[in-house]
């Protein structure tokens, strides 16, 4: 069977680096720390969003990542109302900023007592868990993301050629397998065993908080259907609740971004692309 250090080798050359972001629900932050939920920085004469606050990243905090912010404040947040988050779903599963759906705020400079404005949480609220607490960072680089769907395999953004090649290993495989010969990698994956498909996807899946990187996936990426969508080429953040809640169906939200914005450190032209189910 095909294993992951063969893929591996085969992807090398979409690798991307990224900054993983580890929750730190037991700590406190500041208001103009990174963290998740909670009060957030509101700084002297801006009035309060007034959707849900998922997170604000501090970019002195962060490791430095080629063409992102090294200072100011980026925060981010949704439309958590249960009526109209379900409304927005009438037409598409990504959407731009003006959009109403969510918001991104930066401030290039960050006050040194800026002071934290509580966050208001509908009553009425989506069903989706809440994130609270600090951040912890780390940085790395992906492969990109690989899925298996009902048309065969498919991956993020300007990786599509990797398909054909990922293809080719699994072909070879099953030409092995016909041919009665020896299976020298049993550890590998097994496509016809649901067990295997999981275990491709949770390995190939880029899941988790993070900036850069891939995008995780459960189904085409949807910048792929849409010429519109194509030029928002880089992950600027990534909320995703599957491997904090270990469940394959949670919420994940992309914010993708031009790469000529995020060079100019312009925030006001974001996509974002929510799923949660295969």
């Amino acid at each position: 069977m095909v294993t992951k250090e063969q893929i591996l080798s085969v992807l090398e050359s979409t690798k991307l680096p990224c900054v993983r972001i580890i929750p730190e629900p037991d700590e406190t932050p500041g208001p103009t720390d990174s963290r998740f939920g909670g009060d957030y920085c509101l700084p002297a004469g801006t009035e309060a969003s007034e959707l849900e606050f998922m997170a604000q990243i501090n970019f002195a905090q962060v490791p430095r990542l080629k063409d992102f912010p090294e200072r100011g404040l980026l925060q981010f947040f949704l439309c958590t109302e249960e009526e109209k988050f379900e409304s927005f779903y009438e037409d598409s599963f990504a959407w731009k900023q003006d959009a109403g759906f969510f918001q991104v705020r930066w401030y290039p400079e960050v006050p040194e007592d800026g002071p934290a404005h509580p966050d208001e949480v509908p009553e009425t609220r989506w069903a989706m868990d809440k994130v609270t607490g600090g951040m912890k960072f780390a940085s790395a680089e992906e492969v990109a993301t690989l899925g298996l769907g009902v048309e065969g395999f498919f991956f993020d953004l300007g990786s599509e050629t990797g398909a054909e090649t990922v293809e080719k290993l699994f072909l070879a495989d099953y030409q092995r397998q016909e041919a009665g010969e020896p299976d020298e990698n049993p550890e590998g994956y097994d496509l016809g065993d649901c067990g295997g498909v999981m275990d491709l996807t949770e390995d190939f899946g880029n899941w988790g908080f993070k900036l850069g990187g891939h995008p995780s996936l459960r189904s085409d990426d949807l910048r792929l259907e849409d010429t519109a969508y194509a030029a928002y080429s880089v992950l600027l953040f990534q909320f995703d609740l599957t491997l904090l809640s270990q469940r394959c169906d949670a919420d994940t939200f992309c914010f993708f971004i031009k790469p000529e914005d995020l060079k100019a450190g312009r925030f006001d032209d974001i996509l974002m692309v929510h799923h949660n189910c295969y």
